[in-house]
């Protein structure tokens, strides 16, 4: 039975950091309660003003002690929502349009303070910052989501990151090797053999940085690279433009990231897929040609 004739439900959403008395008018605009008034001195009476967390509630309507008291005990509802690691920087987040993703990374306020010194100034290449994860939100909301998600980085990398030139290249690196390796335990490997080739000024010649530089500048989708997707003019092709790319061509996760933060030491300078999902890596340019033809035998094949 309904509490009154009249009696309805609806859905509320108290957000971080919103006054009571804001809540309390959204209730009373949903006819949820009669008086704001009441609503907060009864919250107050039973101790719910101290406890209340910020979530989405589903309330009955009815004298304000009935909502108040409905509230004392009630769980909120969360949104789950998951970054993928590999995501495009122009398209991070899995809802919202790109502009609305762009307008709010571009606001630093959507970032912890101690976090906004190392941040690019594009707000795109900050997209690298937000740490792949589930995260659970009050509503849908991309200010939310870079807040949590930043702040999880921040917590994991900014005690090793505190330099913005050497934060924006480790970003760099980073998202290179997410798009670049499948197994995780090859992501030092690979940060070993980038650093080795720029140490040489060799042209890094990245198949996924050719990639994305197709899906950054021509919106096109390359599912693999030929060769004559290797003569398209773009800072971020890497088999044209020496050094590494002008920002990171992805989200990385966070073991990308430390493979970036800490290559390993070794005398790599070619890799070549090994068509299990990894790579063999040699130190000359001989050994890599053995390694390149053993593969495409093993192509040929079937196996």
């Amino acid at each position: 039975m309904p509490f009154h004739k009249n009696e309805h439900t609806a859905e509320a959403t108290l957000q971080n950091g919103e006054a009571l008395s804001s809540f309390a008018k959204d209730l009373a605009e949903k006819g949820l309660i009669a008086s704001r008034k009441n609503f907060l001195y009864w919250l107050s009476k039973n101790g719910t003003d101290r406890t209340l967390k910020a979530g989405t509630y589903r309330i009955s309507s009815g004298p304000s002690w009935y909502a108040a008291e409905q509230l004392k005990n009630a769980k909120p509802v969360y949104i789950s929502e998951t970054i993928l690691p590999g995501a495009y920087p122009e398209r991070p987040l899995p809802f919202g349009t790109p502009e609305e993703q762009k307008a709010e990374l571009e606001k630093l306020e959507n970032f912890p303070e101690s976090m906004r010194g190392i941040l690019p100034d594009d707000a795109q290449a900050r997209s690298a910052f937000l740490l792949p994860e589930t995260y659970l939100l009050v509503s849908e909301s991309l200010s939310e989501l870079i807040k949590k998600s930043s702040a999880a980085w921040f917590e994991r990398f900014g005690h090793v990151v505190s330099d913005k030139t050497a934060a924006s290249r480790s970003a760099v690196i980073a998202s290179l090797l997410q798009r670049e390796a499948q197994v995780p335990e090859e992501y030092p490997v690979i940060a070993g053999v980038i650093e080795n080739r720029l140490s040489k000024d060799m042209l890094l010649q990245i198949d996924a940085s050719v990639v994305y530089a197709w899906y950054h500048q021509k919106g096109e989708i390359v599912k693999r690279v030929l060769y004559r997707h290797l003569e398209l003019d773009s800072p971020y092709n890497t088999y044209k433009y020496p050094g590494l790319p002008p920002g990171p061509i992805c989200v990385p996760s966070g073991a990308a990231w430390e493979g970036a933060l800490s290559p390993e030491k070794n005398d790599y300078l070619y890799y070549v897929s090994s068509g299990d999902g990894k790579h063999q890596f040699s130190k000359s340019q001989s050994e890599h040609e053995k390694n390149v033809e053993a593969y495409r035998k093993k192509k040929q094949s079937g196996l």
